[in-house]
């Protein structure tokens, strides 16, 4: 474990900074230009699930690195598949690993990512600490991104943080019923929703990432309008990342390519 010889900018503005910040892994991820928040619930539905692995991959393929809290569901599912391009802020001072559920990826990231801590050893986490420790997550982000959460949730802290840091936030949209915190910031237009992630990946890279459709097994068998079920026993989940990505999309049973 070691500190870090100087407290990032873009936490200073807080009205409360760490006045240390101690580090394992990787601090040189601290210099990209382009660092972003995905946090939600620990426990999202599948759509929640592909839509976060999906896009935490596009981002970190276009150089970004997403920020996160280590928590169960949403967190280490966006560390895992933007790793090593992946910093955690963690409620626990580095020597305590929490979540021990995630304990493999965790160890994984102090080796060849970044874990970050304001605390001393030892220090377990409290209660409080999860908010503090949303608070850094918020700070370090240049966009902050919440898929899925309730109304009442430590989420819905991290999205009231981004209001006040004037940071700004996206939300995967949900049905009625489903996500009911992320659905009430789009109805008082708090965040905005993304409907296309290479849409949404361009827009913040100013690159449109290009898809070679010609070498493209998948879109090249959905230009000839298989049905769902033919197309899914074929290539399985990756059909549910093209849809949203935005390459494909159902229409009466069937597949048309975008």
């Amino acid at each position: 474990m070691q500190t870090l010889n100087e407290i990032p900018l873009s936490l200073k503005i807080l009205k409360n900074p760490p006045s240390k910040l101690f580090f394992k892994g990787n601090d040189k991820l601290l210099d990209s230009p382009h660092k972003i928040a995905i946090v939600g619930t620990r426990k999202p539905n599948p759509y929640t699930k592909t839509f976060v692995a999906t896009l935490a991959h596009k981002i970190t393929q276009m150089g970004g690195i997403i920020v996160s809290g280590g928590a169960l569901g949403v967190d280490i599912i966006a560390h895992t598949h933007a790793f090593p391009h992946t910093i955690m802020f963690s409620p626990s001072s580095l020597d305590i690993i929490y979540p021990k559920n995630n304990a493999k990826m965790i160890r994984q990231m102090m080796e060849r990512a970044l874990v970050l801590s304001e605390y001393e050893s030892p220090y377990e986490p409290q209660r409080y600490s999860f908010l503090e420790r949303n608070r850094l997550v918020i700070a370090l982000s240049e966009y902050v991104i919440i898929p899925q959460a309730d109304l009442h949730s430590g989420s819905m802290q991290s999205a009231l943080i981004a209001q006040k840091l004037g940071k700004p936030l996206y939300v995967l949209p949900h049905r009625i019923g489903e996500s009911e915190g992320t659905n009430s910031l789009l109805a008082q237009g708090k965040a905005q929703a993304i409907y296309d992630i290479s849409s949404f990946v361009a827009s913040i890279f100013g690159i449109n990432p290009s898809h070679n459709e010609e070498n493209d097994e998948i879109l090249q068998f959905c230009k000839n309008n298989p049905s769902f079920e033919e197309a899914f026993a074929r290539f399985g989940d990756k059909l549910y990342e093209y849809e949203l990505e935005g390459k494909i999309i159902r229409e009466s049973g069937g597949i048309r390519v975008l």
